[in-house]
């Protein structure tokens, strides 16, 4: 991971990162020499991961969080820079899934998608990103989105609506955070192999084209994400056969601005 080289005695905080996605990013940036901070709701699943990194050498610390809940990100953010005094790379990564038609969500998993999806990146910037940029130093936010958050899914109503909101956040965070420093990144995978279940357990979702379906296991996510996010990328994507997808819709976007013209 040629872009995460200088992370010796710098310091990183995964949300979610006690497994799937958030898992492999804990452990990439531990591998890149970085001290993490492994933040997840399962408080116990993440005090195993920081055992194992740990008996293999490296430096990870457990803590819990709900990203839904703004005091807990706060405390967070107050055990980040307590205890390291410093916070060189966010990974807003927590999330969960969801799925059924726009019309039969239930209002409550609409609001808890959105209140995860999208309000725990906005508690976690709000904690940290301050503190990031009053340090004065090149940092990182890297707030985890989808390929959701460029194109529709049917079927996939409230995830699509909290990824492509996520998407435009980072956009803007990107300009307004840059003067201080601090880079911000959106990542948009497809697919990967994680244990990220729909929140409603509502059983097998809408299936998508073979071509669409790829699954990435989720070292090789975290690899590409940490590569372009530390390069200062905004868009990071990993799953290139959705780029006709993207190109179709912005190209649909985009017509009526050229019909205008012409």
């Amino acid at each position: 991971m040629k872009g995460v080289a200088g992370l010796n005695g710098r310091v990183g905080v995964v949300t979610g990162g006690a497994s799937g996605l958030g898992k492999a990013l804990t452990e990439g940036l531990v591998s890149a020499g970085a001290k993490v901070l492994v933040a997840d709701l399962d408080y116990e699943s993440a005090v195993r991961v920081c055992a194992a990194i740990t008996e293999q050498g490296g430096d990870a610390t457990p803590a819990a969080v709900d990203v839904a809940d703004c005091g807990s990100v706060e405390r967070l953010a107050d055990i980040c820079f307590e205890t390291f005094g410093r916070c060189d790379v966010l990974i807003n990564n927590a999330g969960i899934a969801d799925f059924g038609p726009a019309l039969s969500m239930p209002v409550d998993r609409w609001r808890r998608i959105i209140d995860v999806n999208l309000m725990g990146i906005v508690h976690g910037v709000g904690a940290f990103a301050p503190r990031m940029a009053a340090a004065k130093e090149n940092s990182h936010i890297v707030n985890i989105a989808s390929v959701a958050g460029l194109v529709p899914l049917p079927g996939f109503a409230a995830y699509v609506a909290s990824k492509s909101a996520v998407v435009g956040l980072s956009e803007v965070l990107r300009e307004e955070l840059a003067p201080s420093g601090v880079v911000v990144s959106v990542a948009c995978p497809g697919w990967i192999a994680t244990a990220i279940q729909p929140a409603s357990g509502s059983g097998e979702g809408p299936r998508f084209r073979p071509e669409l379906s790829r699954v990435l296991q989720a070292e090789a996510a975290a690899a590409i994400i940490l590569d372009q996010a530390l390069a200062g990328d905004l868009y990071i994507l990993t799953h290139p056969e959705w780029q006709e997808e993207v190109r179709t819709r912005f190209a649909a976007l985009v017509a009526p601005m050229i019909a205008e013209k012409s």
